[in-house]
């Protein structure tokens, strides 16, 4: 039986097992395409043939389309003996594919017309370079990070009839399977390519680790053989199914009475991004990691539009009304875990009736901020409390742009705290990503932009609330405080030196001062009191601006009299 190991260039080693261990690219591959001005690869695709392939001049960055398959030499007990890949006069250009979401592009042609010719099943699994995705049930099989494959020699008494035929490598044209070994007998090839380190994983796990095509083939066989297991007796009439179509339907054994054919369902399920203003509402399940949100998701139930599945799920386990006509689609990926198609929007939720907060009108002895309007204020008035299903979430809230922003970049966060989103690998991050970059580039571009809104210590402080503008007039807000700094009149000067200091022209005004009680553990934040130089600050808008950085923590105010 022969192995390959999924990857590409740079054959560093050939272990004893015949598992050929490639060495580490100089550029990331997940998502990237090559193009070669010639590539020979030679391998060993059975004990006596030798052969050597002519690869074509674009390829996708898959090891399969750069096949490796070694196997014993007849009469010795050592393995990938004179193995060798030659690979000469190589020119890559690597562009970044955008547009592939991770598990949706299994990187090959899929050739659907070739399902129904027995004859060439037939003769593509006797095949010498044909690849065999090897599964135990819904494993995968990897080694080091990439994934094994298999030739059909190596499976004793397995049949095409019994393998998926998954389609074509894009340029050579290989043919490509999956068999399900979890029912045949163990041979000792397998037996010794786990004992020399291959493990059967769990790719959607296991998939963030592999480069986004091997992650896609991937789930494409174990979405196909866990639709075989499940679907083993007739829906109809019970009796046994066998694979039919390249393993693509399942048929009926009953042909006299039944004969029904059953093709794969996917479970459409959507997954939305819920706005307002520049806040999203994100959820968590108890199950997850500390500090681990994401969108909320649901399945789609029969006799309703994709837009009324997002109302309803947002509604159901956050208590948070959608408008239904600002739902729009955004993107899909397939999540074979075990069979449904993830289905991306964004949408409006319908916000709180409420007066916008005048700016002139600051409460009690406070400092006005002196704007007709203070939208930082107005968002979060405006945010529908969520009341979130216990049965379906642990807890669902408002993040804001700004916030989400940071954790996306992986920069680090105010006090250490733990914020985690999914990953890129996964649909969740992408729209979150096109939100965030799509609201931004709305954005006025200039100097204050690059300013931190928030910044301030824990325990109890003094605090400044502060206006900074620039010679056109453009302005935000920012709140500093300090532990360190004893006076209000310090913290205003060590904002502006620290502005000087970055090259900012900005003009630096306060507009009152109080103190804040943070405690980072217990996620509270207490603003009080007032300045004896400045006056007392408007502390429900303080309080607007720190939300944007601490959306875990609870916020309360005290009024002087």
């Amino acid at each position: 039986m022969g192995f390959a190991l999924c990857g590409i260039m740079n054959l560093a080693s050939i272990t004893a097992c015949g598992i050929a261990i490639l060495g580490p690219q100089k550029r990331p591959i997940v998502g990237y395409f090559r193009s070669l001005t010639s590539v020979s690869a030679i391998c060993y695709s059975s004990p006596s043939r030798r052969c050597t392939r002519q690869l074509g001049s674009s390829f996708k960055d898959l090891n399969f389309l750069l096949p490796v398959t070694l196997t014993k030499k007849p009469g010795t007990s050592s393995w990938g003996e004179g193995r060798s890949l030659n690979i000469m006069a190589t020119q890559a250009t690597v562009t970044n594919s955008k547009q592939s979401l991770f598990y949706s592009d299994a990187g090959i042609h899929r050739a659907t017309e070739l399902r129904a010719d027995t004859a060439w099943l037939a003769s593509a699994f006797t095949r010498a370079d044909t690849l065999v995705i090897p599964m135990l049930g819904a494993k995968n099989m990897v080694h080091s990070g990439k994934a094994v494959y298999i030739s059909p020699s190596g499976i004793p008494g397995i049949r095409y009839r019994d393998a998926v035929f998954l389609g074509v490598s894009e340029t050579e044209k290989i043919p490509i399977f999956a068999v399900n070994v979890e029912e045949l007998p163990s041979t000792d090839e397998l037996k010794r390519v786990l004992d020399n380190g291959a493990e059967w994983v769990d790719v959607r796990k296991y998939g963030p680790r592999l480069s986004m095509f091997e992650a896609g083939l991937l789930a494409y066989a174990r979405g196909m053989i866990e639709w075989h297991i499940r679907h083993r007796y007739c829906g109809r009439c019970g009796s046994k199914t066998e694979l039919s179509e390249a393993g693509h339907s399942m048929k009926c054994t009953d042909s006299e009475k039944c004969g029904r054919l059953s093709y794969p369902r996917m479970d459409p399920a959507v997954i939305m991004l819920v706005t307002c203003g520049n806040y999203l509402l994100l959820g968590r399940q108890a199950r997850w990691d500390p500090g681990r949100y994401s969108l909320l998701a649901g399945f789609v139930e029969i006799g309703e539009t994709f837009e009324m599945a997002v109302a309803r799920e947002v509604k159901e386990e956050a208590g948070v009304d959608v408008d239904i006509e600002s739902v729009r689609y955004e993107a899909s990926q397939p999540w074979p875990f075990p069979a449904s198609l993830m289905i991306g929007f964004i949408g409006a939720a319908v916000k709180n009736k409420c007066e916008a907060y005048n700016g002139f009108q600051a409460h009690g002895q406070a400092i006005p901020v002196g704007y007709e309007r203070v939208p930082e204020v107005d968002e979060v008035n405006s945010l529908p409390r969520p009341a979130v299903d216990a049965n379906e979430l642990e807890d669902a809230r408002w993040v804001h742009r700004s916030f989400l922003r940071s954790v996306l970049r992986g920069e680090p966060l105010p006090h250490n705290q733990i914020f985690n989103v999914p990953g890129n690998y996964a649909i969740a991050n992408r729209i979150m990503q096109r939100w965030v970059e799509a609201e931004s580039a709305r954005d006025v571009q200039w100097a204050g932009n690059e300013v931190p809104t928030v910044d301030v210590d824990e325990g109890i402080f003094k605090y400044v609330l502060i206006k900074i503008e620039d010679d056109e007039g453009r302005q935000r807000l920012l709140v500093r405080g300090r532990k360190s700094l004893a006076y209000h009149s310090d913290i205003l000067a060590d904002t502006k030196k620290r502005l000087d200091d970055e090259g900012l022209a900005l003009q630096v005004s306060q507009l009152g001062g109080g103190r804040i009680e943070h405690d980072p553990e217990k996620r509270t934040l207490r603003v009080y009191s007032s300045s004896q130089a400045y006056g007392q600050a408007d502390h429900t808008v303080t309080c607007a601006l720190l939300r944007q950085a601490y959306p875990l923590h609870v916020f309360s105010i005290l009024w002087d009299p």
